[in-house]
C-alpha cells in the first residue's frame, strides 16, 4: 500500500503546475517545473521548466521559460532557452526567442524569430608553461 502512494506521489510531482479551463490570472505567474496553462492569463508568466500551453488557453503577456510547447494563442513574446513549438491551432503574436523552433503546419507566428545559439561552456585545454617553451625550444625560429 506505501508503495501505491510513494507511486502516486511520484506521478502527482511530475504533472507540475496546472490552470485548469476557466481559470483567469493577472499578474506575475512564477513556477517551478513542468506546467500546463488551459485557461486565461493576463501579465508575465516566468517557468524553470517546460510550458504547455492548452488549445483553449489565452495568454496576454510575456513567457519566459525552458522549452515551449503552443496550441492556444499568445498575444506577446515568448523566450524560451531551448524550444518553442507551435502545433494547430497555435497562434502567437509577438517575438520569440529560442534556439530551437517548431511551426507545425496551420499554426500562426506573427511577429520576429531570433535564434540563438546554445551558450557556450566548453572548456578547451590550456597548454602548460613548460610544454610550449619545450615545444619552441625544439623549434628554434
Amino acid at each position: 500500500m506505501a508503495e501505491l502512494g510513494k507511486l502516486a506521489a511520484a506521478q502527482l510531482s511530475d504533472l507540475g503546475a496546472y490552470l485548469g479551463p476557466g481559470t483567469k490570472a493577472n499578474g506575475r505567474l512564477l513556477f517551478e517545473g513542468t506546467t500546463t496553462i488551459e485557461g486565461e492569463v493576463e501579465g508575465e508568466i516566468l517557468v524553470h521548466g517546460n510550458v504547455n500551453v492548452g488549445e483553449h488557453a489565452t495568454i496576454k503577456g510575456k513567457i519566459v521559460c525552458t522549452s515551449a510547447l503552443i496550441r492556444g494563442k499568445v498575444t506577446a513574446d515568448v523566450q524560451a532557452d531551448k524550444k518553442i513549438e507551435i502545433q494547430p491551432p497555435g497562434v502567437v503574436v509577438g517575438d520569440v526567442i529560442t534556439q530551437s523552433l517548431v511551426i507545425g503546419d496551420g499554426a500562426i507566428l506573427e511577429g520576429h524569430c531570433s535564434m540563438k545559439r546554445e551558450k557556450e561552456g566548453k572548456v578547451l585545454p590550456l597548454m602548460r608553461p613548460d610544454s610550449a617553451e619545450a615545444a619552441s625550444e625544439k623549434n628554434p625560429s
